[in-house]
């Protein structure tokens, strides 16, 4: 998980807790998540899209083009339609609104985890 703000890790990290997520490695912004994405294997990440030192939208260029393929779902303060483009466009596979809903989470690790084809983008 990908995310600066230490109220935002606390509820995410509970959230997919409670969802049975216990072993979550977290990185406080985009660089040291494409560092971490090097150095360790995971199934999915959640990406924060407004961060310092490195944005979630360039932290996921930059993971797509050093051949990362697994899921990664954005999540972001702004709900409009231009974000859930610029998502898709810079390679990220689909995105939660924050407040992270607990239900519409569930149902991006279900669809995601279990995705054959991690880089194709879901549509909404």
């Amino acid at each position: 998980m990908v995310e600066h703000n230490p109220i935002n890790q606390m509820v995410a990290e509970a959230l997919l807790e409670k969802l049975g997520f216990s072993n979550v490695t977290l990185a406080e912004n985009g660089a040291e998540a494409v560092r971490l994405c090097a150095e360790q294997a995971f199934s999915l990440v959640l990406m924060d899209c407004q961060m310092p030192v490195m944005d979630g939208f360039e932290a996921t260029r930059q993971l797509r083009e050093s051949g990362f393929d697994r899921p990664i779902v954005a999540l972001t303060a702004g709900a409009v339609s231009d974000d859930h483009d610029r998502c898709l466009a810079c390679g990220m596979n689909d995105d939660l609104a924050k407040p992270i809903d607990a239900t519409l989470l569930a149902g991006a690790l279900i669809c995601w985890l279990n995705s054959a084809v991690a880089e194709t983008p879901r549509v909404t």
